[in-house]
């Protein structure tokens, strides 16, 4: 088994008004985009809803149905059903960015671009968000709607579209508990809270997996990358087995 950690970046502060302009206008005729973009200020989404946590509530009618297909094509790939991914939302208000512990999602299934529209089981993603690509005569075209648009898609979609098994998932984007925050122009890692939630979570993901750094590692636009659980290089890390951690993590998101 696998497991990472992924941040994902609310950039409320950094989305241009081109930006915002242009996926507002796809919304004059998506009432679903528009609620997302009516909400979307005060939320823990994605910009582009990848993780799909909009559309998997608002479609689905379960934020644990969750899909993942644009970002961390890296970690995708080396995905495979059962493997653990814990998410967290940097959420940037400016001068302070706030970490919050989203969940995490178990892999449930792994689907290449074309059993995404071929499979009728996996319909209902077609609509989501996050599919990138579509297939026109034969091949894949560009299918996106939140600006500004990928120029590497092509790159993305060899990685799989993953769906998480909603009977092991727990994601909560209501009430997500804030565990961190980064002041800008303050020292690297961000600073954890001292409340005992956000220590019990800060001791299963890294003092007990002798993982010395944090979620961020930079003050530049790419200073989340990603965190393997299970393996420093070669060497397997200590802690208690993924199992064991799943079971832990579902006890801290259900507080």
């Amino acid at each position: 088994m696998k497991a990472y950690v992924c941040t994902y970046l609310h950039p409320y502060m950094d989305v241009s008004r081109r930006e915002w302009r242009e996926t507002k206008r796809a919304a004059d005729t998506d009432p679903l985009l528009a609620k997302f973009l009516s909400a979307y200020k005060e939320s823990f989404w994605d910009w582009g809803d990848d993780p799909s946590f909009f559309a998997a509530e608002h479609r689905l009618g379960d934020v644990r149905r969750a899909s993942w297909g644009v970002c961390r094509s890296d970690v995708r790939k080396a995905l495979t059903p059962g493997d653990l991914v814990v998410f967290f939302c940097a959420r940037d208000g400016g001068q302070i960015c706030r970490y919050h512990f989203i969940g995490f999602g178990i892999v449930g299934a792994l689907i290449d671009r074309e059993g995404l529209w071929a499979n009728p089981s996996y319909a209902a993603y077609a609509s989501f968000y996050n599919v990138l690509a579509r297939p026109d005569h034969g091949h894949f075209v560009q299918h996106e709607t939140f600006h500004k648009y990928h120029e590497d898609w092509q790159k993305r979609i060899k990685a799989p579209y993953v769906i998480f098994d909603a009977a092991h998932s727990h994601f909560n984007l209501r009430h997500p508990h804030c565990v961190a925050t980064w002041e800008k122009g303050a020292g690297i890692p961000e600073k954890w809270a001292a409340d005992a939630r956000s220590q019990a979570i800060e001791q299963l993901l890294f003092i007990e997996r002798g993982i010395s750094r944090r979620l961020r590692t930079s003050a530049t636009l790419r200073a989340h990358p990603k965190l393997n659980l299970v393996r420093a290089g070669r060497a397997v890390r200590p802690g208690r087995s993924l199992p064991e951690l799943m079971q832990a993590l579902a006890v801290e998101c259900l507080r």
